[in-house]
């Protein structure tokens, strides 16, 4: 039964992205920040997850050091980056970002979490993001 973590600081928007990434038979466990993961005494804690759902903003880590921790601390976990920001207040660094860390950079600002759902199935079974686009593919 693949595992899901998300990570998101805002409860509601927390209780949507649960519901866009939870395919039956997935277990999805969801905290407000990154500390509160990292801080886990049980073996569980980021490495067994087979996916991450990380909203790029938060109040504990932006989101390219937070893509670098993960990336440094578990190279091989997948990992969905999510914005919510408009695409001209800094989307294309943040997608250059994700792409060199070899994460989806999903962008939810359009209202729907559609595309999420298509790249966290895509994800869970073992595709990788595309060079050409973190979250076209």
């Amino acid at each position: 039964m693949p595992a899901i973590l998300i990570i998101c600081n805002d409860e509601p928007f927390r209780g949507e992205l649960r519901q866009a990434v939870a395919p039956a038979n997935t277990t999805v466990s969801s905290v407000p920040n990154t500390r509160e993961i990292l801080m886990q005494r049980s073996a569980r804690q980021v490495s067994g997850y087979d996916l991450i759902v990380a909203e790029v903003e938060s109040r504990d880590h932006d989101g390219l050091s937070r893509l670098i921790l993960f990336r440094n601390l578990y190279p091989n976990t997948p990992f969905i980056a999510i914005t919510r920001e408009e695409p001209a207040s800094g989307q294309a660094f943040s997608s250059a970002a994700a792409r060199a860390l070899k994460a989806w950079l999903v962008p939810t600002h359009t209202g729907g979490l559609e595309e999420l759902t298509k790249v966290a199935g895509l994800a869970l079974q073992g595709e990788e993001p595309t060079l050409a686009s973190s979250s076209n593919r």
